[in-house]
Parts: C-alpha cells; sequence; structure tokens
C-alpha cells in the first residue's frame, strides 16, 4: 500500500519513518522543495492545487492523509472523491475556522470560553461587553504557535487595538497578516493553572483509543515541553477529557490520530482547540508509550488494527526551537534525540528529545541535565 501524505515536514516525515517497518510505502506532497520530509520519502513538490501534478499524485498513491491543518478544502474534497482521505473533509472543515470550531464544541457540550466574532471597529469594541477584558483576539483562521493573536488587559489597549486593524469605522481591517485578515475571534481569557492535551486515534470500524493526557509548558507562544502522564490529573479529570474526545472522534467520524488543548481551572476543563493530525504534544508516545502516535495514525489510515497506547514510563517530551543539542545527550539512559534535518533558525522546531524515566523526580533531573547540553 502507498500512502500519500499532504505536507512534506517533520510530521509527514515521522509518519513514514513509523510506517516503513510495517512494509508501507510513502509519497509527501508539499510546494517547498527542500521540506525534510524528502530526505526520507519521496516528494511531490507543487502547490497545494488541483493541477496535473496533483493528479498524478492521487494516481499513483492508494490512500491518503495529511501533517497539517490548513489543507484547501476543495484539494481534501478533490482527493475524497477519488480515493480515501483520513481524516476526512470534515475534520479540516472544522478546525480551519476558529468560530466555527468553538460552535461545534458547543453543540457536543464540550465547554468553551466565552467568545464573539469580530469583523469590524464597533464588533471589537464591543468585546469588552460581551466576552469582559481580559481577552484574546485571534484570526478566525491560520495563525498558530502564538501568531496572528492580539492579547487585551485595558480599555486602552482595546482602544489601541481598533485603532490599528480598524481606523475608520466600515472600512476593512489594516491587517496584512496572512495577506490580509477580515475577520476575528474574541475569546474571553481563561485563568487556568495549566494546559492539558489528550491524544487519541479511531481505525475505520470505529475503535477509540486514548494516549495519556500530557502537561504543557509553552514558551514564546510555542510549545516547550510535554509530561506524560500529566502529574496529579485526578481519575475523575482523566474520564472527562477521555469522554469529550469520544464526543469529537465519533461525531467526526474521525479516522487517525486527534489532539484537543484543555486549559485546566480551579472549576473545571475549557477546551482550547482540536487538531486533526498527530501533534507535537504527543511525540513523547514514540517512545513513551508501547505504540506511539505516528505509528497509530498510519496503522489507522491503512486499514490496520491500533497498536496499544499504554505507557512504558513516565516520559517528556522537549522541543528543540531554534536550538541543536549536544550529542552527548545520549549518554543519559532512555534519552533519544529526534532531528528534523532542518537548518537551525530562530522559533524554528528543528527537532526534539524524548526522555523516560521511572518517576517524576528522576524525569525532572534528567531534563535539568538535557538543558545543559542545549546549544
Amino acid at each position: 500500500m502507498k500512502i500519500g501524505v499532504l505536507g512534506g515536514g517533520q510530521l509527514g516525515r515521522m509518519m513514514a519513518l513509523a510506517g516503513y517497518p510495517m512494509g508501507l510505502k510513502f509519497g509527501l506532497f508539499d510546494p517547498t522543495e527542500d521540506s525534510c520530509g524528502g530526505q526520507v520519502a519521496p516528494l511531490f513538490t507543487a502547490p497545494f492545487e488541483i493541477t496535473e501534478a496533483l493528479e498524478k499524485f492521487v494516481d499513483e498513491h492508494d490512500v491518503f492523509t495529511y501533517e497539517f491543518e490548513n489543507v484547501p478544502l476543495e484539494l481534501a474534497e478533490y482527493i475524497s472523491q477519488r480515493k480515501p482521505l483520513f481524516p476526512g473533509k470534515d475534520a479540516l472543515y472544522y478546525a480551519q475556522h476558529r468560530l466555527t470550531e468553538k460552535k461545534l464544541f458547543q453543540s457536543l457540550d464540550i465547554p468553551v470560553t466565552a467568545f464573539s466574532k469580530v469583523d469590524d471597529r464597533a464588533s471589537l469594541l464591543e468585546a469588552e461587553s460581551t466576552v469582559g477584558i481580559p481577552f484574546i483576539l485571534k484570526t478566525t483562521t491560520l495563525g498558530y504557535d502564538g501568531k496572528g493573536q492580539y492579547r487585551v488587559t485595558s480599555q486602552e489597549e482595546l482602544n489601541l487595538l481598533a485603532d490599528k486593524l480598524f481606523p475608520v469605522q466600515g472600512e476593512a481591517c489594516k491587517d496584512t497578516t496572512y495577506g490580509g485578515v477580515s475577520e476575528y475571534i474574541a475569546e474571553a481569557f481563561v485563568n487556568f493553572t495549566r494546559e492539558l492535551s489528550i491524544v487519541c486515534v479511531r481505525d475505520q470500524q470505529g475503535e477509540c483509543k486514548f494516549y495519556s493526557p500530557a502537561e504543557n509548558d509553552h514558551r514564546d507562544g510555542i510549545l516547550h515541553l510535554s509530561v506524560a502522564p500529566a502529574k496529579g490529573l485526578s481519575e475523575e479529570r482523566l474520564m472527562s477529557l477521555q469522554g469529550y474526545a469520544q464526543k469529537l472522534l465519533e461525531k467526526l467520524d474521525y479516522v487517525g490520530v486527534l489532539s484537543i488543548e484543555f486549559f485546566e481551572t480551579t472549576d473545571g476543563l475549557i477546551v482550547n482547540e482540536y487538531a486533526p493530525r498527530v501533534h507535537n504534544s504527543g511525540h513523547w508516545s514514540m517512545e513513551g508509550s508501547i505504540t506511539g502516535q505516528f505509528e497509530n495514525h498510519i496503522r489507522a489510515v491503512a486499514g490496520l488494527p491500533l497498536g496499544d497506547t499504554n505507557n512504558r514510563s513516565v516520559s517528556a517530551m522537549y522541543n528543540l526551537v531554534g536550538h541543536d543539542v549536544d550529542r552527548a545527550a545520549l549518554s543519559i539512559p532512555d534519552v533519544h534525540v529526534h532531528w528534523y534535518g532542518k537548518d537551525i533558525k530562530p522559533k524554528r522546531k528543528v527537532g526534539h528529545v524524548n526522555l523516560l524515566a521511572a518517576d517524576y523526580e528522576a524525569l525532572e533531573a534528567k531534563i535539568d541535565k538535557l538543558e545543559k547540553l542545549i546549544k
């Protein structure tokens, strides 16, 4: 079986590496000629458009998946009419628009923070009364790793932001991010104690499996560290996370790996967003679980039985963002370096390190040793 992956970055790269031992073949489709996935699998380089190049790619592969959630919907529709595409296009549709995504969560009784649509100066200024201050203003489409967001903590900041984005009432937004933004979502600020994410997988017969929820720590809006299982997570909270995830999987008739991010508060859980793909906060599972997220995603896409998601130990994933790590880190027991084959640039994810330990204290000691070797 030949699996076609839309996207040739590190996630597509790790999908292929997970699938080769099972006898599967891969091709990656990406507009960028030097995409790092091309180092391990055939790379078809062409724009994400319906062209002869895409038609050839579809003809040469049996089943399709994707490594990022901004695949054009018309392209997903084109492929799904000809060959199996997992996850399906509905998963992309909801994930690509934050207002639509929030309404989906509401329909499933998954708790969300207060939110409102912002598409002109008046609706931005009205956000103070609809969601309150402080709030986060986000583009409804695109944006990742903290990009395309503004934090508003006072009336003065709100007025300044209105002057910046909508200088004149009735005129279009002046933000040129991603070629121009016409719509935002204002989300009430969540006073959370920590961020949790749950990675799960569903096969073509509807069986669902769940990885241990991870606790995530961010730096400059980019994931820095994930620890799994999240420390001190109650059984009740675990059941809530799994229950919310299963609702979403079933609603979308989902096939493959999905990740959902939540804010944990003193009163309960508030959902942030979901990603219809393998996810950075699940990278720890490559060594930390009996079957890692990449292998299980490929198993689901290929119609194979899912693997065991139980933990091997307490685990952590340490992102390498704009930095390398001295390979002397490999002398630390149960430490595994994953390098993506990219040039090092500021704020660029170039690799990650997985660490396993018998308990949280031992894991923290290993993380301390690792950080001394980051360069």
